[in-house]
């Protein structure tokens, strides 16, 4: 029994040993770091996707082509990513892979730029933006490839298609009313278009929250309209509220799952040009900002925080 009562007591000591030198090991004052975001990047001369924490750590490189892989979008499980390889020119297509890179598979396959798409919540759809007739307009496809559909026919721009947690809308962002504003739309047949923001503030890139109660998106999204700021609203249009307030440029990117922190596109501003981008995480509720990458002559955008 002595021996027993030796043995046992030194376990424990060696599993408290190893427990200490994990904590010691962390940075002080470092939070565990949560939710992945993957990105585009164009370190070592082609843009390719990558992950990290959310703190930054932990970079892995997902692709490795001679083709420009941009616009990744988690799917809602966490396990696969939606992205564009070719670009937003003709060769641009959808495809999906694994969260580590793995089991790519194109799903559209045609002579149009397709690109910039997102995930239905329930895994089995994307929405994204094509140009067929000229003009970019929104079209929703199965994972699979099959079942595509147009959604939205208008002259005007429409693009930055986002699906609500609930299924039952798509908000995008179209120029039709003359301004650049965010939209929402039946997500079965394209119907119902509603104008969610006000033409004075050109607002783009809406995307839904997770708990689909408010939309993320920016203002100043005609090009020329100066920097650019993060912005929430309800999903009707009402209580918008400015949530960064700075001179450099935030471009929404997505959501983290408990709807506290976006993950932005940041750029510096100078007079008439905007800097390299970089990927930066933003509080809601105060507009703190942390740039995650702040690398030098490596450009670093359109983020998405897993869900």
């Amino acid at each position: 029994m002595a021996v027993q009562a030796w043995r046992a007591r030194l376990a424990y000591n060696v599993v408290g040993a190893v427990l200490l030198a994990l904590v010691g090991a962390q940075p002080a004052g470092a939070a565990p770091a949560d939710r992945l975001i993957v990105f585009a990047s164009d370190r070592g001369g082609q843009t390719n996707l990558w992950t990290m924490h959310s703190d930054g750590s932990g970079l892995t490189q997902l692709t490795d082509d001679k083709a420009n892989n941009d616009f990744p979008d988690w799917s809602p499980n966490r396990r696969q990513i939606a992205w564009t390889v070719g670009g937003v020119g003709p060769a641009g297509e959808i495809w999906v892979m694994n969260a580590d890179g793995t089991g790519r598979r194109q799903v559209t396959h045609n002579s149009f730029p397709d690109f910039d798409a997102t995930w239905s919540p329930d895994g089995g759809q994307l929405v994204y933006r094509s140009s067929r007739g000229g003009e970019p307009d929104i079209f929703a496809i199965r994972v699979d490839g099959t079942g595509e559909r147009q959604l939205t026919n208008n002259p005007a721009r429409d693009f930055a298609p986002d699906w609500s947690p609930d299924g039952r809308r798509i908000t995008f962002s179209s120029e039709r009313s003359g301004s650049s504003a965010v939209h929402s739309m039946d997500a079965t047949d394209g119907s119902d278009v509603r104008q969610l923001t006000p033409d004075a503030m050109q607002a783009a890139f809406g995307r839904y929250s997770p708990d689909g109660t408010k939309i993320g998106f920016v203002d100043a999204a005609c090009g020329v309209c100066g920097e650019q700021d993060v912005f929430v609203m309800n999903t009707d249009g009402s209580e918008i509220r400015q949530v960064t307030n700075t001179p450099d440029n935030e471009s929404m990117g997505g959501w983290f799952s408990k709807g506290t922190r976006v993950v932005v596109e940041l750029s510096r501003v100078t007079p008439g040009t905007l800097g390299k981008r970089d990927v930066a995480v933003v509080t809601v509720a105060t507009g703190a900002t942390a740039n995650l990458t702040s690398t030098t002559a490596i450009d670093e955008s359109h983020p998405d925080g897993q869900p």
